[in-house]
């Protein structure tokens, strides 16, 4: 679905919440916001704020940066949309708007990456370190993510400044896509579209992961992965064509 017909669903999924703690989420970010973004950018002003950038102040940085750049807002539904549909954990789009921590630092991500291509690095930078201090998962602003990106569980998830992610890929808790600490420049991990990433994978170098590569939960991977496989181990090997994993 697109960002207003997701938007129309949340609204008809608020019709049958019936818990009081949930009518006050929905009435402070949900009912005002008058479309999907709007409604993430009022959850992660609450989320992001701190004793020097309070909520309003984030609110109207991010309302600015998002009418200079509103497909943003594309993006945020892409995700979105990818959680609802492989995340096997969630049964409303509402619940992973208002609850799933990958999804919000996902976005709050998209958010810094649109200030560090504007050269306001330290800003950047700055949502980059709350985005760690409230989700526990670290993204380098200037990464590239493509659409439907889904972090499943979200703690220990680290993605390094020169990683680039393809469309609709799934990573679980504890990855790493870094660097080998041997190199300078373009040292990270370049993942391919519908790629998924099991628990605890480590990633290293500037390495090509294939299109639909599956990596298995705790691999270590330091070498080309070719599309459609599976590996596993460490150091990761082949073990054959990748099944279809959520």
């Amino acid at each position: 679905m697109n960002k207003e017909e997701i938007w129309q669903q949340i609204k008809k999924e608020i019709e049958h919440v019936n818990e009081p703690i949930m009518h006050r989420l929905i009435q402070r970010y949900v009912h005002p916001a008058g479309s999907l973004a709007r409604a993430v950018l009022l959850i992660l002003s609450h989320k992001l704020a701190d004793d020097l950038v309070n909520e309003r102040e984030l609110e109207q940085l991010f309302t600015q940066q998002l009418e200079k750049a509103p497909e943003v807002g594309t993006y945020f539904a892409a995700d979105l949309e990818q959680y609802y549909t492989r995340d096997f954990a969630c049964h409303t789009y509402l619940e992973a708007l208002c609850f799933f921590r990958g999804l919000q630092a996902l976005a709050a991500y998209r958010m810094a990456h649109q200030f560090y291509q504007e050269d306001k690095t330290m800003t950047a930078k700055w949502l980059q370190n709350r985005i760690f201090e409230k989700f526990a998962i670290d993204i380098h602003p200037a990464a590239i993510i493509d659409k439907g990106l889904v972090i499943d569980h979200g703690i220990g998830v680290v993605i390094g400044e020169t990683c680039q992610i393809g469309e609709n890929v799934f990573i679980f808790h504890n990855v790493t896509l870094g660097g080998t600490g041997k190199t300078q420049g373009d040292r990270h991990p370049k993942v391919g579209a519908e790629v998924v990433i099991g628990a605890g994978a480590t990633l290293l170098g500037n390495i090509q992961i294939g299109q639909g590569a599956n990596i298995a939960a705790g691999a270590v991977v330091l070498k080309e992965v070719p599309a459609y496989t599976t590996v596993a181990g460490i150091p990761a090997k082949v073990k054959g064509k990748a099944n279809s994993v959520q």
